[in-house]
């Protein structure tokens, strides 16, 4: 772009008296035009060039709420379920389970305690806690002890087919409860988050 130089106190009128690309050396971008969403980067000491964003970006979210209360005096059994579609094959899922966990009816001198697992698609355990109550029942039916834990993995399921997660419960002693949203104030749930590779 030639410019023509004025004289004291004239100005030039950027908006509608221009033509060409301003390079980035003076000032500009040395761009006519880029995309929705995408962002500038440098690509040499004095060029700019459109690109996409990088890696990280949370592309979506899912929440299943664990919606009853469950119990359980046996072996490992699955609580409740989420899925989500991966939208790329590089995609990563952060798996997070908020686990509500109570013995309430417990009925049992044993002290209450179990096992919470996460499972990914292939049934393959992720991450395990051990919840256990400070206290022996006393075979009392009629006292009840609330406490939580969180469990956290990271997937990769290298696939844009729908994934199902899973959270498993199993009893080590006494009868152990899984408190549901729609029983309790703050209940159990399992989030799937889908980061951008």
């Amino acid at each position: 772009m030639a410019l023509t130089r004025l004289g004291l106190n004239q100005s030039i009128n950027l908006a509608s008296n221009t033509t060409g690309t301003l390079a980035v050396g003076n000032g500009g971008t040395g761009l006519t035009s880029g995309t929705t969403d995408q962002f500038l980067k440098f690509t040499g000491s004095t060029t700019l060039a459109p690109a996409e964003a990088g890696g990280g970006k949370v592309l979506q979210v899912v929440t299943q709420p664990k919606n009853s209360d469950s119990f359980t005096t046996g072996g490992f059994s699955t609580l409740f379920t989420c899925a989500i579609t991966p939208s790329a094959t590089s995609s990563k899922i952060l798996v997070l389970a908020s686990i509500q966990y109570n013995n309430y009816g417990n009925g049992s001198t044993n002290y209450p305690h179990g096992t919470v697992q996460l499972l990914n698609h292939g049934d393959t355990t992720l991450c395990k806690a051990y919840a256990l109550f400070g206290g022996n029942l006393g075979g009392d039916s009629t006292d009840q002890f609330d406490s939580s834990i969180s469990l956290t993995a990271l997937d990769s399921p290298n696939s844009t087919s729908a994934r199902t997660y899973k959270v498993s419960y199993k009893a080590g002693a006494g009868r152990f409860g899984i408190m549901g949203a729609g029983e309790r104030e703050n209940g159990s749930s399992l989030t799937l988050i889908e980061i951008g590779a």
